[in-house]
């Protein structure tokens, strides 16, 4: 298989095996997918375990529930808010 990496990574993995923390670029970016698929079962895990059951919660109890835009209008308002009161 054959990637390409910007040039940032690529100086970035090269630092870690010449120092001796990788024997090789294979097992540098290697290391770098575990990273980014731990990061990701975490994410999954947290979401599964605690966003969902939470939401469920508060569902449960009756709470409301807001839609995306009713969200994105209530913080562009408090923002508009927050401006006057500095402005005055």
């Amino acid at each position: 298989m054959t990637i390409e990496l910007p040039e940032d990574l690529i100086s970035y993995a090269d630092e870690k095996v010449s120092v001796g923390e990788f024997a090789s670029l294979d097992e540098a970016v290697a290391a770098g997918m575990r990273g980014l698929k731990d990061h990701d079962d975490f994410i999954d895990r947290w979401i599964r375990e605690e966003v969902i059951p939470s939401y469920d919660k508060w569902v449960a109890d009756g709470k409301p529930v807001f839609t995306d835009e009713e969200v994105w209008e209530s913080v562009e308002a408090a923002i508009v808010a927050a401006e006057q009161r500095k402005a005055s």
